[in-house]
């Protein structure tokens, strides 16, 4: 009888599955021996349409890597539902391959806000070898001035249907929204959505509801008119989250970025009732980073927030049109009774 031996020697390696943007979820791995000390995968985003800024957590070296791109794609480059190879797009990097940071450059640029998938391998200097595939957004070159108008920070279900917690933006130009991205300080689970691709006309308004709740409701990348729900408005953009129990809340920092890592082009702090303080030091450091980035004024205490006091699901939180925006509190006013707004241009204050 023949008996067959197999030497092996493993290197510890992490496979990245892929997954939203901004979560990375490891698959099992088992080594054995060696130096432990694994160089890890940070943050993965475009910086340029054809550039992808990939941070390690010690100086490594690129053994191979590629983009993969196509809607359905899996972290094998094939389509789940047909099995077709997706389009593997090759990538050269270049000086800081020895660092800690990592810029792989395309050799062709992908689509605006495209879904794409980094996949490589790298190599430390004691030789332990780190695989992985991770999604990121393609760069947007074309993000259009954006300002939050509203928000909805209440629910409630009754015989009249459904009030969904909102944030409704107007878009100052003409652009396409793709990876903008909606930061919610006070959701710790779920603090960042990502807008899809879509163009966007100046003066459009655009409605991303938190909960899906109700049927006929479509992400509108496209007409304007074609999603159902209590709220949409033929006339504006409605996106449909699938998040639950309160993801929204009245005391609050909240912004839009113009993609991950880019700059914040608008901001709101909102607080109920007589808030001494934060809940939290993640709202707290927040509340900073807009001020920081000069899209709150005058500062970050919550006593320079808009009052979020006596809000409901029939009155919510709204920036008045007829006022100069000054990216303070006197922006900010609760609306009327049953005078909210969704999709469509506030009521003066």
């Amino acid at each position: 009888m023949k008996r067959y031996f197999a030497m092996a020697v493993l290197f510890p390696v992490l496979l990245l599955s892929a997954c939203p943007v901004g979560v990375m979820d490891p698959e099992v791995v088992t080594f054995w021996g060696g130096d432990l000390s694994v160089p890890t995968l940070g943050e993965v985003s475009a910086v340029s349409a054809s550039g992808v800024n990939a941070s390690f957590s010690a100086p490594v070296s690129v053994v191979s890597a590629e983009v993969l791109t196509g809607e359905g794609i899996d972290g094998n480059g094939m389509d789940e539902e047909n099995g077709r190879e997706r389009e593997r797009i090759p990538v050269t990097w270049g000086e800081g391959a020895e660092t800690g940071s990592v810029l792989f450059t395309l050799g062709k640029p992908c689509g605006i806000a495209e879904r794409a998938i980094l996949s490589g391998t790298v190599r430390d200097a004691k030789g332990n070898t780190l695989s992985f595939a991770v999604p990121f957004t393609a760069y947007n070159d074309r993000v259009p001035g954006l300002k939050i108008s509203e928000v909805r920070t209440d629910y409630s279900n009754t015989e009249a249907g459904y009030k969904i917690e909102y944030i409704e933006l107007c878009a100052l130009s003409a652009g396409n929204i793709g990876g903008v991205e909606i930061f919610n300080a006070a959701n710790a689970a779920n603090p960042v959505r990502e807008l899809p691709a879509a163009e966007v006309a100046s003066g459009e308004y655009i409605v991303w509801h938190f909960r899906s709740l109700e049927e006929g409701l479509v992400n509108e990348t496209g007409a304007l008119d074609a999603s159902g729900g209590v709220d949409a408005r033929a006339t504006a953009r409605d996106f449909w989250d699938t998040q639950t129990k309160a993801p929204f809340k009245g005391t609050n920092v909240i912004w839009i970025r113009e993609r991950k890592g880019g700059a914040i082009l608008d901001a709101l702090l909102c607080a109920e009732g007589d808030k001494e303080d934060w809940p939290n030091d993640a709202v707290r450091s927040a509340a900073s980073e807009a001020v920081k980035a000069g899209a709150w004024h005058p500062g970050p205490s919550v006593t320079d927030a808009a009052s979020a006091a006596n809000t409901s699901p029939t009155q919510t939180l709204a920036r008045d049109p007829a006022l100069a925006d000054t990216d303070t509190a006197a922006d900010w006013k609760v609306c009327a009774q049953g005078k909210c707004s969704p999709g469509t241009v506030n009521a003066p204050h």
